[in-house]
């Protein structure tokens, strides 16, 4: 039994300078792998929480440092929902941005993916969305 490739072109060798891949299903994929990435940051998240309840006192690095774990988190899932998004999407056609930004909950990052910012990452809590604390 030959089970179907989802690539296209040349078959056979290890090259893929000739292959394609189906939009949906490298979307598919990347929003797999991004929920993984979730799903661990979420992990970590809760391995920590025991070692911080048991903490005194942590310091402003080291409360930067956790806060930064629960960024990536955010922004993994809003990454996964935009990807979502796009898998309805004709991948022919641009995307309109006014109902896509409905699927982002952090604003820094809607800023970043529609107003073609260039600048390093700086959040500010106003505008980013909850922290979760543990």
């Amino acid at each position: 039994m030959t089970i179907p490739s989802p690539f296209r072109g040349t078959t056979g060798g290890t090259s893929f300078e000739e292959q394609t891949i189906d939009y949906p299903l490298l979307n598919r994929r990347i929003q797999d792998e991004i929920m993984a990435l979730v799903i661990l940051a979420a992990e970590v998240q809760i391995a920590l929480g025991p070692t911080l309840a048991e903490a005194r006192s942590l310091s402003p690095a080291v409360q930067r440092s956790l806060q930064a774990i629960d960024r990536l988190q955010q922004t993994l899932d809003d990454l996964q929902r935009v990807m979502g998004f796009m898998a309805a999407q004709s991948p022919h056609a641009g995307i309109k941005i006014e109902p896509l930004s409905h699927v982002i909950k952090l604003r820094h990052l809607a800023h970043k993916l529609f107003d073609d910012v260039d600048t390093p990452f700086a959040l500010a809590e106003d505008d980013s969305g909850d922290i979760a604390w543990f």
